[in-house]
């Protein structure tokens, strides 16, 4: 039935509105007139005067309307903006309509106060229908089945826009109750009809008196401590509530904000120090047009290098994977992303020489950001020859070619568990950073960017906590006291891009990460973000220390001193004694013991080569072998 009465208005729509506004002028005249004649026409000529006028004005005010584009606005969403256009058409309309009588000459004894009436009362026929539409959508359009009652954290423009979005929508999905605001000034008062509570100190009270299902952070710049309190202070044993929150500012591209905006808190949003965001001049100097090869382009850490490295417009990517799959699917998504960027996906491996040889001879890049690895720390344990080779031949020989063929510069991607590592992982980045950086001087620049966690990348225990809390627990934690550095993917992979600019050479670059991140602490946060009690719905287990594994980790061993950089958050260690010679010996040693698999002759090496590695043993590690 509804369907059947909208259809001739949706067709027949812009005649309608130009019929109403003819309305709204011919109203307004003939109210001016009972206003000045005291609800009547008025006596004498009068009438006359009316009647002969009133085409003139309903003429003068749909041209003027149809120059300020008013025909053209969704009444439903009528706004402030709308009402000033209002005001300037029934101005300017005004103006030309008293013109018109003045120079004619044959109204003569017309009212002066009819101008100024008439202007008022097209402002309020207008405006007021308009207004009233919107209102009375708000009021009485359906509310979803699954309606859900939102408090909104922030009354600013950003708030305002949502709760307006919310009001207007067709049908409700979410129903605003009200702000929650710092500001101690607007306490109490209304916006957009909805009272602001207060500070984020009377959350819990209005949760449970107005039975609150969801909270909305509308704050695009919040920052990580922030979203915590907010949280904190939401908790309710009886009652469960769901967090969201816009995102950042530059990231909210129209003026006004959309639902589909709006995201569901993270557990980035709720780490222990502020995001912070690199000043990029100096990337974008450094890449554009230029060539880049980067390894494990398909992995967390290597796919989205290649996202930002291509926002720099460079002229040409090689994207190298020994991963078809993963090679397949962020070559896709570049490629849909950006046409112009000649991209090449490579499926090979780095210990290849031959195919090395030919990769490097048709591409010759510029620069590489060498993020390939084997990263499971747990895993690794049981594979020492694979980690090995991997990650500290592969990145010799990818070192080699890079000075062989010119490229200006290396970076590679390191970890916080190279420093006195514990476990065969940890040993093998450790043995990676050194043959980077202690090198016979050549053209190319050598750097590592050394950094903790990453949230959600392959390796970092956040995917494996989603998937046990989706199975229902329970959600294994090593020990209670562990200790990790977090950080975001894009803000590691800014690090690493900034770092690179710095014109450095075997140099470490590290990040201020704040302090480090109860593990158990982020297994909480994680389960109640996903909408669970902890203990309740989902419990926590404590499964003791693996192989490899330390309750803390650190960046830097005592002897690395650090130095602050021009950026802010990044520090930079050089190391002074370097032996390039005895690397390459190394090298070469290494690689007749992987190939002949001579575990031991492979252990006395490395251990004369990290001292202060605190484990394995060489019995440990010939027993883990392959178990």
């Amino acid at each position: 039935m509804q369907r059947i009465f909208l259809t001739p208005i949706v067709r027949y729509r812009l005649s309608i509105i130009i019929l109403m506004h003819s309305l709204f002028a011919a109203g307004a005249l003939f109210l001016s007139f009972l206003l000045r004649f005291d609800f009547t026409l008025g006596h004498s000529n009068y009438p006359l005067l009316f009647y002969t006028s009133l085409p003139i004005n309903v003429v003068i005010f749909l041209i003027v309307s149809g120059l300020f584009n008013l025909y053209q606005g969704i009444w439903r969403y009528v706004s402030v903006d709308d009402l000033k256009d209002i005001v300037k058409v029934s101005a300017l309309a005004s103006l030309v309509f008293m013109g018109a009588i003045i120079i004619s000459g044959k109204f003569r004894g017309y009212p002066r106060s009819i101008y100024f009436m008439n202007f008022a009362f097209f402002i309020i026929l207008n405006g007021g229908t308009r207004f009233t539409i919107r209102i009375f959508r708000e009021s009485f359009a359906p509310a979803s089945d699954t309606a859900k009652n939102v408090l909104i954290v922030g009354a600013g423009t950003v708030g305002n826009e949502m709760a307006k979005t919310l009001k207007s929508a067709k049908r409700k999905e979410y129903i605003p109750i009200g702000f929650i605001d710092r500001d101690k000034n607007i306490h109490g008062k209304r916006l957009q009809g909805l009272k602001v509570f207060g500070d984020t100190s009377v959350i819990r009270s209005v949760i449970k008196k107005h039975r609150v299902h969801e909270i909305f952070i509308a704050i695009p710049e919040a920052t990580n401590s922030l979203v915590k309190n907010i949280i904190e202070n939401s908790k309710i044993h009886d009652w469960d509530v769901k967090f969201k929150i816009v995102p950042p500012m530059l990231d909210i591209m129209s003026g006004k904000l959309r639902i589909n905006q709006i995201r569901d808190v993270s557990i980035d949003d709720l780490l222990s120090r502020p995001n912070i965001k690199l000043d990029d001049t100096h990337v974008r100097q450094q890449l554009a047009a230029k060539t880049v090869l980067i390894t494990g382009a398909g992995g967390s850490i290597g796919s989205e290098l290649c996202y930002q490295v291509a926002a720099y417009r460079p002229a040409r990517m090689i994207l190298l994977d020994a991963s078809e799959q993963c090679g397949y699917q962020v070559d896709q998504e570049l490629k849909k992303r950006h046409s112009d960027i000649a991209i090449h996906t490579v499926v090979g491996n780095m210990l290849d020489t031959g195919f090395m040889e030919l990769l490097f001879r048709k591409f010759t890049p510029d620069y590489i950001y060498h993020a390939a690895a084997y990263k499971h720390v747990h895993l690794m344990e049981w594979n020492p020859l694979a980690a090995i080779k991997n990650n500290v031949l592969g990145t010799a020989m990818l070192a080699s070619f890079a000075e062989r063929y010119g490229v200006k510069q290396f970076v590679m991607i390191s970890t916080d568990k190279a420093v006195k590592p514990r476990g065969i992982m940890g040993i093998s980045k450790r043995l990676a950073e050194r043959v980077v950086l202690e090198r016979n001087t050549s053209g190319t620049l050598f750097n590592v960017v050394r950094f903790g966690n990453v949230l959600g990348s392959s390796g970092s225990v956040i995917p494996l906590f989603q998937r046990q809390i989706k199975d229902g627990g329970p959600v294994t934690v090593t020990d209670p006291e562990t200790r990790r550095f977090f950080m975001s993917i894009p803000e590691a992979v800014q690090l690493v891009l900034q770092a690179s600019t710095l014109n450095e050479s075997n140099a470490i670059f590290m990040l201020e990460m704040g302090e480090p991140i109860k593990i158990v602490d982020l297994a909480k946060n994680l389960i109640e973000l996903s909408g669970f009690k902890v203990g309740e719905d989902i419990e926590i287990v404590f499964t003791g220390m693996r192989h490899g594994e330390k309750i803390e980790e650190v960046l830097l061993c005592e002897e690395e001193n650090v130095i602050p950089t021009s950026f802010e958050k990044i520090r930079v260690q050089k190391r002074v004694a370097s032996d390039p010679d005895r690397i390459e010996r190394f090298i070469h040693d290494m690689k007749s013991n992987v190939d002949l698999g001579n575990l031991r002759a492979l252990y006395l090496d490395i251990s004369e080569l990290i001292p202060e590695m605190a484990g394995p043993s060489f019995e440990e590690m010939e027993e883990r072998m392959f178990c």
